[in-house]
């Protein structure tokens, strides 16, 4: 993407600061609601763990809808993107350098466990190995999360106008539909939705502490 590397301290000329806040938002925005739904499924993930070591039965369909919408959107989209447009600038800007080759490893661990996860579900194997792939994926991944949403998605942030940023946001709405179809995001937040009343933790009053 051309142009990504100019100073965001200075705005084009006839954009006002505030069109430049409102467009400025897309980009990293599309980014981090991935983070959410990622977030969700490894809540999903940490339940059916609980459940596998107490030895209570539990429906493989809810193990492999929840890898679909990882393989599918996380990562045939999501990390695509994030590795294509935030990684590859970063790189070639010499920033963070070996915490964007880290990630890109986990990202290349987490396929590798999304398979045998979905290999085991499909094989109905619903054994301590596959408890032990849910709790590794939940374990890297909240990590992996919060270090791009802290470290990497502010330092790629200081590399770019708010004019960049702008046109990134339009450059991944066409990637989102082009991979995705016209049902995008919305439609896997239904899919995982409808496992999280399945497993009956849908409702946020199921999650509040109780003091």
């Amino acid at each position: 993407m051309a142009g990504f590397y100019t100073n965001r301290c200075h705005p084009p000329t006839g954009t006002t600061r505030a069109e430049e806040t409102y467009q400025g938002v897309g980009a990293i925005e599309t980014i981090m609601r991935g983070h959410g739904l990622l977030l969700r499924t490894i809540i999903i993930y940490d339940l059916i763990g609980e459940r596998l070591a107490k030895g209570e039965k539990t429906d493989p369909a809810l193990v492999l809808k929840t890898t679909e919408v990882i393989h599918t959107y996380l990562q045939n989209f999501h990390e695509n993107m994030e590795e294509r447009y935030i990684f590859k600038p970063m790189e070639d800007a010499n920033s963070n350098a070996a915490s964007i080759q880290e990630l890109k490893i986990q990202h290349g661990t987490a396929y590798e466990l999304t398979r045998r996860i979905t290999d085991l579900a499909k094989a109905g194997k619903l054994n301590s190995e596959l408890q032990g792939y849910l709790g590794s994926f939940g374990k890297m991944y909240r990590y992996h999360s919060a270090w791009e949403d802290t470290v990497i998605f502010p330092a790629f942030d200081g590399l770019m106008s708010k004019k960049d940023l702008a046109d990134l946001g339009g450059v991944l709405q066409q990637e989102e539909k082009k991979i995705l179809g016209t049902s995008g995001f919305a439609s896997f937040v239904k899919d995982i939705a409808a496992v999280e009343r399945q497993l009956g933790i849908y409702d946020p009053s199921k999650w509040t502490a109780k003091l």
